[in-house]
């Protein structure tokens, strides 16, 4: 009888959980995405599903940088970043550059969005055969000057993440670009491709889509190149930040002779620690549930993002509260 009550007073004492069935509206800031682009289309798309999920909701878009997205939610100026990788995860949980100290505990994972951003890797034909390369190891070997679009150390995961890892992976670093006599073009990947096509650029390392409509019509203009490369050495970059190599295969642009290996992203909402619980499930269960209309967002979304995928941690960043009830719930997490 006595361990009767004592178990009936720990139920009572224990906290209830809360119903997060309801349709009430949330409030949220969502950043990480630049003001123009590809990834603000994609944040204004899946704002837009959570607002009419529950309607009346206060869910906005606040324009930032992909490693400025972790900071702003670690420091409380934003609820969640949509466009983080395994490099801005490493780098601002260790405190390394560009973050000014760890962030480790004061952001948590929410879900893959999709895990198929490629670094291309680009070089024009006329200074290819000029320095007689067609790789990463004559890149290495012959230490050819060039002008190198790519973007600014703020973005790390097209910078730090990628182009850097496979240069170290090479045996030389993007310090030593200039040491030859070469110069940079920084930027996004718009800034880059145009610097391509009016001659002032004769390398490209940037995220893009697979199959770039803009790639083949500047491909159309100026005579381009893949940096041919080995898999496994492309490999050994990846594993720092949790990402993989893949390969690019024959036909995707139309100076691709045969396939060619690169650096796989995944990308991944996240959460500041701050975020209550509501907030974060109920996001994540109007993206869950409305999975053809984020599909139809288009781009890297239309071609990735599953609800079976949204749990994927490739980092094993601890899941955010909110987040890991959902995917409790609908047995995607244990």
């Amino acid at each position: 009888m006595r361990a009767v009550l004592v178990a009936v007073i720990a139920a009572l004492a224990a906290p209830a959980l809360a119903d997060f069935s309801d349709k009430k509206p949330i409030t949220a800031t969502v950043t990480g995405a630049t003001p123009s682009g590809y990834p603000r289309t994609m944040v204004e798309g899946l704002n837009a599903v959570v607002r009419d999920a529950y309607p009346g909701s206060a869910v906005s878009f606040k324009p930032n940088s992909p490693g400025g997205g972790v900071l702003a939610i670690a420091d409380g100026q934003a609820d969640f970043t949509a466009t983080a990788t395994g490099t801005e995860v490493r780098l601002a949980n260790e405190g390394q550059s560009p973050y000014a100290k760890p962030l480790k505990g004061k952001f948590s994972y929410v879900m893959q969005l999709y895990d198929n951003q490629f670094i291309h890797f680009l070089m024009t034909k006329e200074w290819a055969d000029a320095n007689g390369v067609r790789s990463w190891a004559d890149i290495a070997k012959k230490k050819p000057k060039m002008r190198l679009a790519i973007n600014r150390p703020d973005n790390p995961q097209t910078t730090i993440g990628g182009p850097y890892e496979v240069m170290k992976a090479y045996g030389f670093s993007i310090n030593d670009i200039e040491k030859w006599g070469g110069s940079f073009v920084l930027g996004n990947s718009q800034i880059g491709l145009d610097a391509i096509t009016d001659g002032k650029a004769d390398v490209f390392m940037n995220a893009r889509n697979l199959n770039d409509s803009l790639v083949k019509e500047i491909a159309g203009k100026r005579d381009l190149l893949w940096i041919d490369g080995d898999r496994a050495t492309i490999q050994k970059a990846a594993d720092t930040f949790s990402n993989k190599a893949d390969m690019v295969e024959k036909g995707t642009y139309p100076f691709m002779e045969k396939d060619y290996p690169t650096v796989r992203m995944w990308v991944a909402l996240l959460a500041g620690s701050h975020v209550s619980d509501e907030v974060v499930y109920k996001y994540v269960k109007a993206v869950a549930e409305n999975e053809a209309r984020v599909q139809a967002i288009g781009g890297s979304l239309k071609t990735s993002f599953t609800a079976q995928k949204m749990a994927t941690n490739p980092a094993n960043l601890p899941y955010h509260p909110g987040a890991l009830r959902y995917y409790k719930e609908k047995g995607l997490a244990k």
